[in-house]
């Protein structure tokens, strides 16, 4: 399925002095784990949609803070680009004290099915960041997107499935007045997709989240001349698209070459200004203005 074409370019965001300077940012996980990110305010404040992006197999948030993310914050976008657990600068709390010494390089290192299930449960501290900026209005998060590479998509898959299953607050005599605890995950784009890793498959959260009732977009990349690449892309896509008006929310498209994942960004292969039009017509222009998502028991009246 070919994507629907827009006339998005790279535009400036409203505030003609440019945005504000990237944020280099340390969050403590569940259990202690500092996961580090890099957060890209939007110009735009409570209007800004947001974009979470994950690296891939063995990489780092470095890949899309050269030059991407900001691409994306100039186009009005809030943007965080993660280092999953293990990678880049979220190593272990005594690796990092102690100058990370001893510490193997990620794509040294074994993860073991513990080591992805954290890092399911280290999205939701990000999510509790995206939260804190939206109650400061710095972000829209009731509109977010996940850009994932090889092994980060079943994680962000699962962690989506997550977010669509939370209950609302007990706030409201109706379900459809109830403040939503999730929800947020509106768009996601997949790039040469994995169906699994150790301790997280893809199939279980995509047979869910496909259908119309979770309100999510899919955009799914793969190289043309990565057999593997474009196989596992096609299989995924098959699982998404068979559902009904999956034409209108659901896409993929090839790129040149046998570059895989976040390989094919910067090489001039069309991918990014693909995915900034995707998310311009799944995200950004979507309905739904900022609200607070407090629970209205605790709201100041």
């Amino acid at each position: 399925m070919t994507l629907l074409a827009t006339s998005v370019l790279y535009a400036q965001s409203k505030d003609t002095k440019g945005p504000p300077k990237p944020q280099e940012i340390t969050l403590s996980s569940l259990d202690g784990w500092p996961i580090s990110i890099t957060y890209y305010e939007s110009s735009n404040a409570s209007d800004s949609p947001v974009v979470v992006l994950l690296h891939g197999k063995a990489g780092s948030k470095r890949v899309w803070d050269r030059k991407f993310a900001s691409v994306l914050q100039q186009n009005g976008f809030a943007v965080v680009s993660v280092d999953l657990r293990k990678h880049g600068k979220s190593q272990a709390p005594a690796a990092s004290a102690s100058g990370s010494k001893n510490q193997k390089p990620s794509s040294k290192r074994r993860l073991s099915a513990l080591d992805y299930k954290a890092m399911v449960v280290d999205m939701e501290t990000v999510w509790k960041f995206l939260f804190k900026e939206h109650q400061e209005k710095h972000l829209n998060m009731q509109k977010t997107a996940i850009v994932a590479s090889d092994i980060s998509v079943p994680l962000a898959l699962n962690y989506a499935l997550i977010d669509w299953s939370k209950l609302p607050y007990d706030d409201a005599p109706v379900l459809a007045a109830k403040t939503p605890k999730g929800q947020t995950v509106r768009a996601m784009v997949l790039i040469s997709p994995e169906s699994s890793v150790p301790g997280l498959s893809a199939s279980r959260p995509t047979v869910q989240l496909k259908s119309p009732l979770f309100g999510i977009s899919f955009f799914v990349c793969s190289a043309k001349g990565d057999s593997l690449d474009r196989g596992m892309s096609k299989k995924l896509f098959s699982q998404l698209s068979s559902v009904p008006d999956s034409d209108k929310r659901i896409f993929s498209k090839e790129f040149p070459g046998k570059l895989r994942g976040t390989d094919m960004l910067g090489k001039r292969l069309g991918l990014e200004l693909e995915i900034i039009k995707f998310l311009d017509v799944f995200l950004k222009k979507l309905p739904g203005e900022w609200s607070d998502r407090r629970n209205r028991l605790d709201r100041d009246e």
